[in-house]
């Protein structure tokens, strides 16, 4: 029953990301996307470093102060080395006021990054902590190219093109999505729930400090803008969670990975949360 209930959700959970994504695309003004590549170059190429080497170089240096077992470094290493995250394209504009065109420049180039920046980081990251981690780089181009790149491509030209088609089918296509996110979302707290309960007390504070400091780089390494600064920080805390749990699943398999890295995901989208309500609170105040 298991390995069917992860076969359907290995089938919804992309299709629902995919909706989510594309729906969000077509709320994007293209224009405006492109004019953070035309007009601010420099502030999109700082930002990257956020997500791309503060964020593994500040979790490196947490696991060699805080010592926890050898597979929560290594999931946390796998993860951190895996940005961008598919929905927090949505989340985060809707839950703190980051701005969703910054956030797509991001995404974008993030995943377009990510052939070089994936790998790179993950050897780095192994030489300290003591493993070995390939990446397959026709799934990674799989996995971006249908939660990332298409979604956010399609829906960026599908507004340019036919913005009425996206006015009227957008938020219907962003229900669809969400509704079946949801039941994701159930299933896989039922199914990995007990993933969940066995990971220890102290390997759940290691998790969240890794998760804080992420979020803290991008708020105070994020631009002036408070919508950008939100983006960047959400995106620098999540990372992709399908990418690395198919990284660590290819490596070490799905026994070894789901427990350690189902923990982490949802810590990492906890400690979101939680950061975008404070930001709401403080930008509606």
């Amino acid at each position: 029953m298991k390995e069917l209930i992860l076969g359907i959700l290995q089938i919804v959970a992309p299709l629902s990301v995919a909706a989510i994504v594309f729906s969000q695309g077509l709320d994007i003004s293209p224009q405006r996307v492109l004019a953070y590549f035309r007009e601010r170059p420099g502030m999109v190429a700082r930002a990257v470093l956020g997500p791309l080497v503060l964020v593994p170089m500040a979790a490196l240096v947490l696991i060699l102060l805080l010592k926890p077992s050898h597979g929560l470094a290594v999931g946390l290493a796998i993860l951190v080395a895996c940005p961008p995250a598919p929905l927090m394209l949505q989340v985060a504009s809707k839950k703190g006021g980051g701005s969703t065109e910054f956030m797509a420049s991001l995404h974008l180039s993030l995943a377009l990054m990510a052939f070089v920046s994936v790998p790179a980081v993950l050897f780095l990251l192994s030489l300290p902590l003591g493993f070995t981690a390939e990446v397959d780089q026709g799934s990674m181009a799989w996995i971006l190219a249908r939660t990332i790149i298409l979604p956010v491509g399609l829906g960026l030209a599908v507004r340019h093109f036919s913005p009425g088609f996206a006015d009227k089918f957008g938020p219907v296509i962003g229900k669809v999505g969400t509704i079946g996110n949801i039941i994701v979302l159930l299933f896989v707290v039922a199914v990995f729930y007990p993933a969940l309960s066995n990971m220890d007390a102290w390997s759940y504070l290691v998790i969240v400090l890794v998760s804080a400091a992420a979020l803290a780089i991008g708020h105070f390494f994020g631009p002036g803008d408070a919508s950008e600064r939100t983006a960047l920080a959400v995106e620098c805390g999540v990372r992709h969670p399908v990418l690395a749990l198919t990284i660590a699943s290819g490596n070490f398999g799905k026994e070894q990975a789901i427990p350690i890295l189902v923990p982490c995901v949802v810590t990492f989208i906890a400690m979101a949360v939680a950061y975008m309500i404070w930001r709401d609170k403080t930008r509606t105040a």
